[in-house]
């Protein structure tokens, strides 16, 4: 028998049944089993370290969104953003993981940026929507094109380290005390970063923010060169290789 959950919906902030939501989509390579574990357990673990916790079997994702919401963006956007994940798993293997140029994308941009705000929806709390009213409008109505400049949007390819969902977050860089306030996902082949009335905090995340310009049915051609960064700690925002992290521990001994 299904399992049966109710909650409030992260997006439309009904409270009511709730359906799975996968995270990415189950058909952009998210339907095999996933371990979860809650960041409180992950902060003390290394780049080698094994994790531990109940596994999930359909795939990363969660009981956020209620059936019409899922339903509904699921039919208007995932399609595109499937296409998306492919076409950039494509551009990996025939690099054999280190693009090095400058490659063209076949994508409908809105569409794109739609479904990862709506991920972004379900990897953060239910209040989530109640704080950013217009970024619920903006998902809910496939025609709204032009978004306000306080969201902006960042995507890497990741093929390396662990998935992370970080919901809203606030990072301080100890040298400049710049702080940053971000939400940040993975999965291969892209991770994704949305940030508030701020910069991100690594100048090599591509951004897409202006995706949000185009119409629902704008398909264009894009020539894109995106940074392969890894995610071997939990930390959002922390794109370190195994060799600095090692190198940065021993300094610290």
């Amino acid at each position: 028998m299904p399992r049966r959950v109710t909650g409030k919906c992260h997006l439309c902030g009904r409270t009511g049944e709730l359906s799975f939501e996968h995270v990415p989509p189950r058909k952009a390579f998210n339907e095999r089993p996933v371990v979860q574990v809650k960041f409180e357990d992950m902060i003390n673990l290394g780049p080698e370290a094994q994790v531990k916790g109940p596994i999930q079997q359909r795939g990363m994702g969660g009981y956020t969104l209620c059936p019409k919401c899922n339903n509904n963006t699921g039919s208007w956007y995932c399609g595109s953003f499937i296409d998306w994940c492919y076409q950039g798993l494509d551009i990996l293997l025939k690099t054999n993981g280190e693009p090095t140029l400058i490659y063209l994308n076949y994508l409908f941009p809105l569409r794109i940026l739609k479904q990862i705000i709506t991920m972004f929806f379900s990897v953060n709390g239910s209040e989530f929507g109640d704080a950013n009213p217009d970024l619920v409008r903006f998902v809910l109505n496939r025609e709204l094109y032009n978004l306000s400049p306080k969201y902006r949007f960042f995507v890497y390819y990741n093929i390396s380290g662990r998935f992370r969902s970080a919901g809203v977050s606030a990072i301080v860089n100890i040298d400049t005390s710049k702080i940053y306030t971000l939400s940040e996902l993975n999965f291969p082949p892209y991770g994704y970063m949305m940030t508030f009335d701020s910069a991100p905090p690594e100048s090599r995340l591509f951004e897409i923010t202006y995706f949000s310009k185009y119409r629902y049915n704008d398909h264009v051609v894009k020539a894109m060169k995106l940074p392969v960064l890894p995610t071997y700690l939990w930390f959002p925002g922390d794109y370190r290789t195994k060799e600095e992290i090692e190198k940065q521990a021993k300094s610290l001994k």
